[in-house]
């Protein structure tokens, strides 16, 4: 079987506290773009994931603990080879793994006919990271909690998604950002609400209406990502970090051509599945 599995950029992502369990109460809007790794899944007489054009070692890799938590948790004795044709920069902040943890799962499902709902894939999938409930709705999404309350929004009505790729590697990326977060880096939800009620509304969004949570604290250690933040932020009119970072995002109605940023397109769905 053969699987596309998108990205995703977060048009808005606040927290809202931490946790008594060490996660952290998030509140956000996640988009799918028309970025996507290619996976070919089949039946073998073990588990294993191929990674071409980038490295994570299978014992890291989330798809890989996706099919081992997957089969523990329905009892399921069959294998699988996964090879993976990435395409999604690695610990970007465009939710590659995740995406393709949440691809395979699904495809588990329709191989062996299991017929398990999405509503309890997506439950099931909360387990392993936030960002993977998201991927089984796809599109445009209010996202809250710790990553499990996923709702279905209007498509967005910006069209062009233009990428930045700042190859800014940080060991432990996604843990590191959160530890970075303090207190007074909390917000109320209202900046998530007022986006939500703009695209529910088919109005466009403008430069105002992102925002990143994290965004300042990487702004402030990456000269690198300052820099060509401004350079975006004059280009487009609008500029934010997507994820944890470290990519940079701008979104425009015009299509612009450049050699300096990748152009991607607004989709409303997580994940294509060829049979």
């Amino acid at each position: 079987m053969k699987i596309y599995s998108y990205a995703k950029i977060n048009l808005v992502i606040e927290i809202l506290s931490k946790l008594e369990n060490g996660y952290h109460d998030l509140k956000g809007i996640y988009q799918n773009i028309n970025l996507r790794d290619e996976i070919n899944i089949n039946e073998s007489d073990h588990d294993s994931i191929i990674l071409k054009n980038g490295f994570v070692p299978e014992e890291d890799n989330i798809a890989f603990k996706a099919i081992k938590c997957f089969k523990s948790t329905y009892k399921l004795n069959n294998s699988f080879e996964i090879i993976i044709n990435k395409k999604i920069p690695i610990s970007s902040g465009l939710g590659g793994g995740s995406s393709n943890a949440s691809s395979v799962i699904m495809a588990i499902n329709n191989i062996l006919k299991l017929n398990i709902p999405i509503e309890e894939l997506s439950l099931f999938s909360s387990k392993l990271g936030s960002d993977l409930p998201f991927f089984f709705k796809g599109g445009t999404c209010l996202v809250e909690g710790f990553g499990e309350k996923v709702y279905q929004l209007n498509d967005l009505r910006n069209s062009y998604v233009y990428l930045y790729d700042s190859e800014i590697t940080i060991n432990n990326k996604t843990q590191f950002m959160f530890n970075s977060i303090k207190p007074d880096d909390y917000t109320d939800g209202k900046l998530t609400e007022k986006v939500k009620e703009k695209i529910q509304n088919n109005e466009s969004l403008v430069s105002q209406d992102y925002f990143n949570c994290f965004q300042k604290k990487a702004l402030t250690k990456f000269p690198k990502l300052n820099e060509k933040y401004h350079q975006m932020l004059e280009k487009f009119g609008n500029c934010f970090l997507t994820g944890a970072g470290m990519t940079l995002i701008s979104i425009s109605n015009k299509n612009i051509k450049s050699d300096d940023f990748q152009k991607y397109s607004t989709i409303n769905k997580g994940f294509d599945i060829d049979n």
